[in-house]
């Protein structure tokens, strides 16, 4: 290298030293682009070798195994479902079917025990089918087996059982998880008129769709029966309607669905209406429950309705609302409905006595209060009707931030009684602070989280209301104190 750094320096040398130095020099260039070049070869190669490596290894959760011990597991041992009224059909369950192993399995056969024959019907990856082969499930990975049944009528009056079992065939080995229901035959009445009628209570009735009982007809309620309303279910009444339930064997309206989480839920049918031609109807000891109002009734001028031991809850709308009608409410408890519990409206004669009428833990929201009497009806040109209201021995209270006055009457003058009651109220303090009614003090109910509205011990209600000897006995049947008794439907005190 001395003599290059001469030879640049001072420009002595020879032809051959400068070619010499020039070869040199020039080497290094070509040696440099021969690297590159490989190095370009070797990263354009580098994808091409990657994606041959990933098809020539399957990922894991995709290799079937055959090992016996790879078994699946469920979300339960038992798909079950809530009485099913025959031939009308049940709602769908799922169950949930796991892979909890690392590798994919072959499930062989999936079948009802009962193939063909079963009332059970499946529902595997969108296929309606009792059965199904070589369904592949991915390591760690699930899938839904959707399930429903429909029961044949029989002649059982009684709930009867109807089980099955779906079978899962894995690896040679076989697991099965329990189909269970209860059937229950019943009166199916579909929509249409009904002259004079008894619905006995041996089974339940169906409500499908609107049923009216015509003018000039009975229908009769057997004590102990059961009526069931479907979403667009209602019963009108232009006749009479005889309802014969007793404190041991209530009548009972509700929803259709069965499920635990219907129970309270409102809306599910529409509920009681009582038309224009109708009169002398008489309700008794009866659930009315899950409705879009509870009774709703319009017969100016007819001989009254009475509604006498009835739990009407969970109304969209209205527990009892009333048009220019005469109605007897007693001995009822009524509870979280969405607008009034009770109102009359544009007139009318009303007599509520020893009655709860209350909204606690309610997830309506109302903008009404619970009980309302008036001699026009808002909205219309119907005003200034003749209205009178005795409230007699009741409980009309919330737990509402909302609603300071759940008390509403106009004109004043239609209250010809107010007495021994206790109001949650502010506009009316001045009025009803006499006559032994007690205004604004809490109730004390024992439990109305869980909607029991019996008095607790110190409740301000508890022997607080005066003996009406029409009314011996309270809500459930138990004897009232004939000295002492207690506001409400719900008597805690006995002699």
């Amino acid at each position: 290298m001395g003599e290059d750094v001469e030879y640049l320096s001072d420009g002595k040398a020879n032809n051959n030293q400068q070619f010499n130095h020039l070869t040199i020099i020039n080497q290094q260039p070509a040696i440099s682009y021969q690297r590159s070049n490989k190095l370009k070869y070797a990263l354009a190669l580098l994808p091409l070798l990657l994606l041959l490596s990933l098809l020539s290894c399957e990922p894991r959760d995709e290799v079937i195994t055959d090992d016996p011990t790879a078994v699946l597991a469920f979300s339960g041992d038992t798909v079950l479902f809530d009485t099913v009224f025959v031939s009308r059909g049940s709602i769908t369950k799922r169950l949930k079917v796991y892979n909890r192993n690392a590798k994919a399995v072959r499930i062989s056969e999936i079948t009802l025990a009962g193939a063909a024959a079963s009332p059970y019907q499946l529902t595997i990856n969108g296929v309606q089918s009792p059965l199904a082969n070589n369904v592949e499930l991915r390591g760690g990975d699930s899938l839904y087996v959707l399930v429903k049944v429909n029961i044949n009528p029989t002649n059982e009056n009684q709930p009867f059982l109807v089980a099955d079992s779906i079978l899962f065939r894995t690896n040679g080995q076989q697991q099965h998880v329990k189909l269970l229901a209860y059937g229950q035959n019943a009166y199916f009445h579909r929509k249409g008129a009904i002259g004079t009628a008894l619905w006995d209570n041996d089974k339940p009735h169906v409500l499908l769709d609107s049923v009216l009982v015509q003018e000039g007809a009975t229908l009769t309620i057997r004590k102990g029966s059961h009526i069931y309303g479907s979403n667009k279910a209602v019963l009108l009444v232009n006749g009479r309607l005889l309802v014969e339930g007793t404190p041991e064997e209530r009548v009972v309206f509700s929803g259709y669905r069965r499920e635990e989480a219907y129970q309270a839920a409102p809306g599910q049918w529409e509920g009681i209406r009582i038309l224009t031609k109708s009169g002398d109807n008489q309700i008794r000891y009866t659930d009315i429950r899950n409705t879009l109002y509870g009774l709703r009734i319009g017969n100016p001028g007819k001989a009254g309705t009475l509604v006498e031991g009835c739990i009407i809850a969970d109304a969209y709308l209205d527990g009892i609302v009333a048009f220019t009608s005469d109605v007897q409410v007693l001995n009822t408890l009524i509870y979280n409905c969405g607008q009034y519990g009770f109102g009359g409206l544009g007139g009318g004669n009303y007599e509520v006595l020893h009655s709860t009428i209350v909204s606690y833990h309610n997830k309506l929201v109302r903008e009404t209060p619970l009980f309302v009497v008036t001699d026009f009806i808002p909205g219309t040109e119907i005003e200034d009707k003749a209205t009178s209201l005795r409230l007699t021995n009741s409980i009309v209270y919330s737990d509402s931030h909302a609603m300071e006055d759940e008390v509403l009457i106009s004109p004043l003058s239609a209250a010809t009684e107010i007495s021994h009651n206790l109001l949650r109220t502010s506009v009316y303090i001045p009025n009803w602070q006499e006559s032994d009614n007690k205004l604004n003090a809490e109730p004390k109910f024992k439990k109305p989280a869980k909607f029991d509205f019996s008095l607790d011990t110190l409740s301000p209600a508890s022997n607080a209301a005066h003996y009406l000897p029409r009314l011996p006995l309270d809500l459930k049947g138990q004897a009232r104190s004939t000295t002492q008794p207690d506001m409400g439907a719900l008597e805690r005190t006995i002699d």
